[in-house]
């Protein structure tokens, strides 16, 4: 009779571990977006770290937080984008170097959107009641 596993708790058990499982990955999910993605202090395109309180960070605004040297770049990407300058100083700032900074504003601007989305917003939501228990 001691062998006679209990279904009722077992399945707890089960329903317990499910439920620590996702909530485990919801957690992850905002944890990778905003620790990853919204870090203030380092560039976005690039993942080096940049100080906030240096004179070229403050000079110039831009959608994402740059080092010098990605904040030089995308500087010369919208010139250029824009049709305010034809040519490069630097030869390898070719078509394909163009696409790379199109094809990557192009995904921030995805990663913005999600985080708008009305899904993302619930897993916000879902999380800060998780953290509130």
């Amino acid at each position: 009779m001691a062998d006679i596993i209990e279904f009722g708790k077992k399945a707890e058990h089960l329903r317990s571990e499910r439920d620590n499982a996702v909530r485990r990955r919801k957690i992850e999910a905002l944890r990778k977006i905003f620790q990853c993605t919204q870090c203030v202090v380092r560039c976005s395109k690039c993942g080096a770290q940049i100080d906030p309180q240096a004179e070229e960070y403050a000079k110039f605004a831009a959608p994402y937080s740059f080092c010098k040297c990605c904040r030089q770049e995308y500087e010369e990407y919208r010139a250029r984008a824009g049709g305010n300058r034809d040519d490069s100083d630097c030869y390898w700032h070719n078509s394909t170097w163009m696409e790379v900074w199109e094809t990557w504003l192009q995904h921030q601007q995805a990663l913005d959107r999600y985080r708008q989305s009305k899904e993302f917003l619930q897993l916000i939501d879902e999380v800060e009641h998780l953290l509130r228990k």
